[in-house]
């Protein structure tokens, strides 16, 4: 299964699409239309992603905030340096 964008009336939508082998080839099957995708939104899709991991016993993962350092300015270090080995 896949999410295929189709696009009708200059809006495009989000369907959700089976592939099957049959003798006269490979076909695709809607098996659910998701709805516009400019109305999409976390807020809608969000709900759906978690209850497919639920379904497939996968723990939802979530990116841990990243934390910085204070990074040390040394730009105008190297300058001064550069200034005092010219003279």
């Amino acid at each position: 299964m896949y999410t295929r964008i189709t696009r009708s009336g200059g809006r495009s939508y989000l369907q959700l699409v089976e592939g099957f082998r049959t003798q006269a080839g490979v076909r695709q099957r809607v098996v659910a239309n998701l709805g516009r995708l400019d109305e999409l939104g976390g807020k809608k899709l969000d709900p759906l992603i978690h209850g497919l991991q639920r379904a497939l016993g996968r723990v939802p993962i979530s990116a841990p905030v990243p934390e910085y350092d204070s990074a040390r300015a040394l730009g105008d270090v190297h300058a001064l340096n550069e200034l005092w080995s010219s003279l």
